[in-house]
Parts: C-alpha cells; sequence; structure tokens
C-alpha cells in the first residue's frame, strides 16, 4: 500500500494531482523492504539482524576456512604477521564481496531512475508509477546497512587493523544516511550514485592480499607479475612492488572515476535541483542532515584522495629517503 504523510491511501487511488506549492505531494510507500523504525521497531530490528548476517554468516566461513588452511601448526603460536593474515582476511573477502553486490545493484537502480521524471529521483510521491523500484532500492538500502554496521563492529574489534578513525567516521555517517533516508524514502538517485563508488573497494583487497603474499615469500607473486605483463623478477619482493604500482594505478583511476567524477556530479546535480526549490516537499531537518553527511563524504572523498597522489608523486612526507637527504 501507499500511506500518505496524515492519511492512508490505497495504491489504486491515488491522486496525481500536485501539492499547494507546486510539486507532487510525498507519500509513504509501505513495501516489503520498507524501514519503519519509529512505528516498528521491532520488524526494524529484525530485518537488521538478517542483514547483518547476510554478510556475517559468509565472514565467519571464510575465517574458519582461512585458519584451517593458512593456521600454524598444532602447538605453535603464529607470527604477528601470520596472526593478522588469519584475523582480518575474511574481513577483506567479504568487504570485496559486499562491493560487487551494492555497485552493481547501484548501477541498476541508477539505470532504472535515469529517464525517470526528476521528482521521481527523489522522494516517493502520490504520482509515483514505479513501486518495484522503490523497493529494490529499499532491499539495497537494507543489505548496505546491515553490512555496515557488521563490519563497524569488526572494525572496533580489529582497530586499527581494519582501519582507523577516517574508516570508523566513514561507517558512522553512512549508517545514520542509510537510516535516516530509508526510513522517509528520500534521496534514492543520490543513493545510487553514493554506492556504486564501492567499486574501488575490490583493488584494496587485492592490495591488502598482494601484501600478505609478499611478506610470506610466496613465489606465485612472480608467476602473477609475469602473466600481467609486469616483467620477470626474481624475488617476490621485486615481483610484489611491481604488481603494487599496478594496482596501486588502477586503484587511483577508479577511485577518481566513481568518488570523484560520479559523486561530484552527483552533488551538482544536487545542488541544482535544491536551489530549484525540488526539495520542498521534504522536511527539512532530514535534507540538511542527508545533505550534509554528503558533504562529509565528499570531504573523507577528497582526503583519501590527496593522500593517494601524495603518494603516488612523492610530495611531502611521501618524498624518498634520498630526495629528503638531498635537501
Amino acid at each position: 500500500r501507499v500511506t500518505a504523510r496524515r492519511a492512508k491511501v490505497p495504491r489504486s487511488s491515488r491522486v496525481h494531482a500536485p501539492s499547494a506549492m507546486g510539486v507532487p505531494r510525498r507519500v509513504r510507500h509501505d513495501g516489503p523492504f520498507s524501514m519503519d523504525l519509529l512505528n516498528d521497531p521491532r520488524g526494524w530490528g529484525i530485518s537488521l539482524v538478517k542483514n547483518a548476517l547476510v554478510w556475517e554468516i559468509p565472514r565467519q566461513c571464510v575465517g574458519a576456512l582461512v585458519r584451517w588452511r593458512y593456521g600454524p601448526m598444532k602447538g605453535t603460536k603464529p607470527s604477528e604477521k601470520q596472526k593478522e593474515f588469519l584475523d582480518c582476511a575474511s574481513s577483506y573477502v567479504v568487504s570485496a564481496a559486499h562491493a560487487v553486490v551494492v555497485s552493481g545493484l547501484g548501477l541498476k537502480i541508477m539505470a532504472r531512475l535515469w529517464n525517470a521524471p526528476s521528482y521521481d529521483k527523489f522522494y516517493v510521491h502520490e504520482s509515483t508509477k514505479d513501486l518495484d523500484v522503490i523497493d529494490l532500492i529499499e532491499r539495497t538500502n537494507w543489505l548496505f546497512f546491515g553490512y555496515m554496521m557488521d563490519d563497524l563492529a569488526h572494525v572496533l574489534l580489529r582497530y586499527p587493523q581494519l582501519g582507523k578513525m577516517d574508516m570508523v567516521v566513514h561507517h558512522l555517517v553512512f549508517i545514520i544516511c542509510a537510516i535516516l533516508a530509508g526510513g522517509t524514502q528520500i534521496y534514492m538517485w543520490q543513493f545510487s550514485w553514493l554506492i556504486i563508488g564501492e567499486l574501488s573497494t575490490p583493488l584494496l583487497t587485492a592490495k591488502w592480499f598482494m601484501r600478505q603474499a609478499a611478506s610470506a615469500n610466496s613465489p606465485s607473486l612472480i608467476r602473477v607479475a609475469r602473466k600481467l605483463g609486469q616483467g620477470k623478477h626474481e624475488t617476490c619482493a621485486s615481483a610484489a612492488a611491481a604488481l603494487e604500482l599496478l594496482i596501486a594505478k588502477v586503484f587511483i583511476a577508479v577511485f577518481f572515476l566513481v568518488r570523484v567524477c560520479a559523486y561530484g556530479a552527483g552533488l551538482a546535480h544536487t545542488a541544482k535541483h535544491l536551489t530549484r526549490g525540488d526539495f520542498r516537499e521534504i522536511p527539512t531537518a532530514p535534507t540538511v542532515v542527508v545533505l550534509s553527511i554528503l558533504l562529509l563524504g565528499a570531504g573523507l572523498n577528497a582526503h583519501w584522495f590527496r593522500m593517494m597522489m601524495m603518494k603516488a608523486l612523492g610530495i611531502g612526507k611521501y618524498r624518498t629517503a634520498k630526495e629528503k637527504k638531498a635537501r
């Protein structure tokens, strides 16, 4: 059913007249994946547990497999590097899987909304016809929210192995965004380009596993480097360095496309419609909070991209020892 803010309106009898402000009246769609913390806290909690378990169960399975395959011999203690691998490998695998799933769904949502009327991109209203895409968005939001909550617990548990304070802030602001935007059913278009940014995450996973293989002096790195056209290497260290450089180049390119260009274009699009008054039917408080979070996300992306470019160009604290000595 579709529920107006003050009265329930059957789906078959929705009114298509605009509100007094000249924009379609915002209504609520109570679909199978809708968030409603205030009116149904029990159902909300059950959905959170279910969607966190979607990611936690594979995490535990991968962790058990890693410990069985790469754990130390019985009666011996793992080295510090080995312990890091055993503790964190499952989180990196699940992080990559989550990134592939939600970014793929984000692309699908963006394709569905690309030619939709402007108001359909920002909130559910009395003239909304494609409620299936709303259900898809809400299902994706639950998957995203469940992962963020589950992963935040592991980041805090393993702090700072899985990420430092910038990662904690990243998770917290997007958890708030998922709850607020999901509960009020607003800013669906912004959600699509936001989660597409996860496309860069699998490259971080590849980089982490490559570094772990290098520390273990794995000869497979030499074979991988040769197959990827990174030259012939006699040592694992040189092969790892070549592979890390390749991954870093691809990662910077992907990050720039999805978290600088696409994110920046999304913010510009949002600003245009904000100044036109297209969000007037959306309450002010959620708009201020969500848009502030999007701006904070842009700041984090800019901070990370700046660090990557400084490292790639050898600027500031990333200057080589030889350059520092020359100064």
